[in-house]
């Protein structure tokens, strides 16, 4: 058994010639307002752009698309956006360090030389205890390579 499936469903259907419903009834506000400004407003200077504005919009509405969506969704996300609430991003704030209550300066140049001193004697012990460890492995490599030499020395002397 085989059924026919409906397609194209996202388009809408054709009800007054080439326009749709919408279309239609975008175009009749689009003359109503037009035809409103027209005979309400006495200042054709005022009218006039009035109904620019007006018929434009409802124009737009009734053929303009942005990205695939109708001028409608377009309008309504920017009035929400408008009128709703804003999402805002927290930021951490960098603390302020509280500066230290002045002192004696002598005794701070005393401290630090001290602190320099230290961190140089420290340094100086680390060189001279990886110079130790260096000239241990070294001692190994050369007892190493005279063994060597040694057994090449013994295998010669047997052939």
């Amino acid at each position: 058994m085989q059924f026919r499936l409906p397609q194209f469903l996202d388009i809408e259907d054709k009800v007054f010639g080439p326009f749709t419903f919408k279309q239609f009834a975008y175009l009749i506000g689009a003359l109503a307002f037009g035809y409103l400004f027209w005979r309400i407003i006495p200042a054709k200077i005022i009218a006039v752009p009035l109904i620019f504005i007006f018929s434009g919009t409802f124009l737009a509405l009734a053929f303009v698309k942005v990205n695939h969506r109708p001028f409608a969704d377009i309008l309504e996300s920017a009035y929400k956006f408008l009128i709703g609430n804003k999402t805002y991003v927290w930021h951490q704030e960098q603390k302020i360090e509280k500066e230290e209550p002045k002192k004696d300066l002598r005794a701070l140049d005393i401290l630090k030389k001290k602190q320099i001193k230290e961190e140089e004697i420290s340094s100086f012990e680390k060189i001279k205890e990886l110079s130790g460890k260096l000239d241990i492995l070294d001692e190994k490599k050369k007892h190493a390579i005279n063994l060597r030499e040694e057994l090449i020395k013994r295998n010669e002397r047997k052939n």
